[in-house]
């Protein structure tokens, strides 16, 4: 698994193992509140503070792979959480002013940008495991919405 810290740092940890198999810090980089990993287990993204999204390879050398960056979303000061469609072939954050962003993951263009939450940020989003379709948004307004 991985986990992340304000001081600008990653570690990925293997389960059952007390100390981190890799340590990821570059003093180029932001601080990443926020990972998920993608369903088809072979990269997962990070939430920068820069307001793009970072993807990483999940096996062996953990390293970042600088052409697939994720970018459109204001998240400075928020850790909007990461989300991925059933299916693998879409990505989708909130942001720091209460929007939602699609992204295409193969292409990492943004398909769609809408305004979710009125008061602050859309902290949250996630799809439906079981229809596609549908994805559920909250925010700091205290209110869930379900999307279709």
């Amino acid at each position: 698994f991985v986990s992340t810290s304000d001081d600008k740092k990653i570690l990925i940890w293997e389960w059952g193992l007390p100390v981190p198999m890799k340590y990821i810090s570059d003093p180029s980089m932001h601080a990443v509140p926020t990972t998920a990993l993608h369903p088809w287990e072979q990269h997962w993204a990070a939430q920068s503070m820069e307001n793009e999204i970072h993807v990483y390879a999940a096996r062996d050398r953990f390293k970042r792979i600088r052409k697939k960056v994720f970018k459109g979303h204001t998240n400075a000061g928020y850790a909007c959480q990461i989300t991925f469609s059933p299916n693998g072939k879409y990505m989708a954050s909130g942001d720091g002013e209460g929007r939602c962003y699609f992204w295409d993951w193969k292409s990492t263009k943004q398909i769609r940008r809408f305004r979710a939450h009125d008061d602050g940020p859309c902290i949250d989003m996630q799809w439906h495991p079981l229809q596609p379709s549908l994805v559920a948004s909250c925010g700091w307004d205290g209110v869930i919405k379900l999307w279709d």
